[in-house]
């Protein structure tokens, strides 16, 4: 997978305020875990948010000229400005087995929309674990056998050499009906039996009367 490099500097300065300070600036604070170690950084927001929408899970820190193999282990946003306040590294090798969400990728028209039905995705990340070197940017998912009224589960999926960890039995994805036109159906058929014993209740008066007379 294609790494992506993020520059960064040691943050000499600690606590509230500095950290409140860095931000101002444009500058968010972070940690470096490795090997039972933390290790204080930072680093340009706008160079971060850039890494984050590429959607790389593997990290190459560039720290005053060595290089770090790092995932990203939290994110701290602002409850109200949702503004990337803190970030936590956690440093990696190449050949260890990791831990991660990769983006879900669903590929394909499904029968159930070409007849009219409509496609909800229930998962956008699904959990997996590989190692660090093959961590895929995202996973596909073809659709295109789901018919109307077919749920894709975690069970249902294969992507190789790739050990799933999220629960087997959640749901991924399902084609439905859209909203409504079960129960308008269902609406057409009652009035309809409604109108036939109508009927005979009329034909039914009808001879009772023939009768009296």
């Amino acid at each position: 997978m294609t790494e992506l490099i993020l520059q960064t500097e040691v943050r000499t300065e600690r606590g509230k305020e500095a950290n409140k300070k860095l931000r101002r600036k444009g500058i968010i604070p972070a940690v470096f875990y490795h090997k039972g170690k933390a290790e204080s950084l930072q680093m340009i927001e706008l160079e971060f948010i850039r890494l984050l929408k590429a959607g790389n899970q593997l990290i190459e820190l560039n720290l005053d000229g060595s290089k770090k193999k790092a995932l990203i282990k939290k994110i701290q946003f602002h409850p109200v400005t949702e503004r990337v306040v803190h970030v936590d590294f956690q440093g990696v090798s190449m050949s260890e087995i990791v831990q991660v969400m990769v983006h879900l990728n669903y590929i394909g028209a499904s029968i159930g929309v070409h007849e009219g039905g409509l496609f909800e995705p229930h998962m956008y990340e699904i959990e997996i674990k590989c190692k660090a070197s093959e961590i895929p940017k995202q996973l596909d998912v073809n659709i295109e056998e789901l018919a109307i009224g077919d749920t894709l589960h975690v069970s249902d999926l294969d992507f190789g050499d790739l050990e799933i960890v999220s629960g087997v039995d959640m749901l991924v994805a399902a084609v439905v009906l859209p909203s409504g036109i079960g129960e308008e159906e269902e609406e057409v058929e009652g009035e309809e039996v409604e109108g036939e014993e109508g009927a005979e209740g009329e034909e039914g008066a009808e001879t009772k009367s023939e009768s009296e007379e």
